[in-house]
């Protein structure tokens, strides 16, 4: 066998060119491969963060029948005792911090001019613990529980041109029913201004004192929602299905009417596009392979037609069908392992860039930005996420494809007859 890999090895190298051809499709396939599974990877990664840290968290509860029409934003399905519930909840040693919310649908008003948005009610000296709002302050301060203030999105901001200390309106909708329409009107200040790198959340949220919004809805001590931000990783999803089971059986036995729903659950749109995309880079593997493996199937073809002689030499001298189809196969062999090598350094080096720098697509244009964030909960740039993971599954595919892609020119090499490849010309 040593024997066997010395000649492969010369072989490899006997005819450089077209080794450095077949050499750089693979790399160059392969190394394509790396950035495309790297890019899609990190794509997940980013927006898993920002649907779970801005807009999300881990768990939600609602009161029966909240979820079935949460789009609708309901006023009227609401938990009555929100602090006995989260109470409980902080006795669970994987619950870091629970916060009581309002989500209700807004109107910003200035002037003549009214912009739809989305309100939340939050918990100021607990929201902190669970999103990322406060980090992503980008001017003003941040509320304090007993304001009468509101933060906005950036975006949302600048769409109906309002500052840090300008005074505005908002139109709380209690019920957007069309026979039963009611809303009331509230003046307040703008604390501060954040930017997320969640579009969603940038361009349509505003955020608001729970106090300030119960007073403004008329809703006494009730809430729409409890958001849950657990001690595990936000890609822990076996993890956070055993915890969700675990929490919707201690809250059965004391309030049944409370529903426990993770984020998966409240992210459908982007886990579709997720799946959808996972199944295009099926595709895309596909293809890079075949690329990979037509290069070395041509490769080791033309070696068989141009060593014609020099198989019947090797038939005569007693190498025996096995062992010159085992030297074709390792000639193969060997393209991939390099080929698979200097994949993983070119992909590598170009996931890093990515992973450090991002693929800016604002610069593509306002309808390809608008068009990118409406799939991806994602602002203005993309970062790459490159793991061992892909690394290795890339090599392992480079070398069996190359072994696969070498047995039939191995194989046709092993049924020459000697004296008819002597001959050869």
């Amino acid at each position: 066998m040593k024997t066997l890999f010395k000649l492969a090895f010369r072989n490899v190298f006997r005819f450089k060119r077209r080794t450095f051809i077949t050499f750089s499709a693979v790399s160059l396939g392969l190394a394509i491969l790396i950035i495309a599974l790297s890019t899609m990877n990190g794509i997940d990664k980013q927006s898993i963060d920002n649907i779970v840290n801005s807009q999300i968290s881990h768990l939600k509860l609602f009161n029966k029948g909240y979820y079935d029409k949460r789009d609708d934003l309901p006023m009227d399905i609401t938990i009555q005792e929100p602090t006995a519930i989260q109470k409980l909840l902080m006795e669970s040693p994987v619950v870091k911090e629970s916060e009581s919310r309002i989500q209700f649908a807004a109107g910003l008003i200035k002037g003549m001019d009214e912009l739809p948005c989305i309100g939340i009610a939050i918990q100021p000296h607990r929201d902190p613990n669970l999103f990322n709002i406060k980090q992503s302050l980008v001017e003003g301060e941040w509320l304090a529980p007993d304001d009468n203030k509101v933060l906005l999105g950036k975006d949302l901001a600048e769409d109906i041109g309002i500052s840090v200390g300008d005074v505005i309106t908002i139109r709380l909708i209690v019920s957007s029913e069309d026979e039963n329409f009611s809303w009331n009107a509230i003046d307040v200040e703008v604390k501060g201004i954040y930017e997320t790198g969640n579009p969603t959340v940038d361009s349509g949220y505003l955020f608001i004192p729970l106090q300030a919004a119960q007073a403004g809805l008329s809703m006494g001590h009730a809430v729409t929602e409890i958001a849950v931000r657990l001690t595990l990783d936000s890609s822990d999803l076996k993890g956070l299905d055993k915890e969700l089971i675990k929490i919707g059986n201690m809250l059965q036995t004391i309030h049944p009417d409370i529903e426990a729903y993770s984020w998966k659950d409240l992210a459908g749109t982007f886990l579709a596009v997720s799946k959808m995309k996972t199944k295009n880079s099926s595709m895309i593997i596909l293809i890079m392979l075949f690329i990979a493996s037509m290069g070395i199937v041509n490769t080791m073809l033309m070696a068989v037609f141009e060593r014609t002689r020099e198989i019947g030499m090797l038939s005569a001298m007693g190498m025996k069908k096995r062992e010159i189809k085992t030297l074709f196969i390792l000639e193969g062999a060997l393209i991939g392992v390099m080929g698979s090598i200097l994949a993983c350094i070119l992909g590598g080096l170009g996931s890093w860039y990515l992973e450090v720098y991002g693929l800016d697509f604002s610069s593509m244009g306002e309808t390809m930005q608008k068009l990118t964030s409406a799939v991806y909960p994602v602002k203005n740039v993309f970062y790459a996420d490159l793991t061992f993971g892909v690394l290795a599954l890339t090599f392992v595919l480079g070398t069996v494809v190359s072994i696969i892609a070498s047995y039939y020119p191995a194989k046709r090499a092993a049924k020459m007859s000697p004296v008819k490849a002597l001959r050869h010309i």
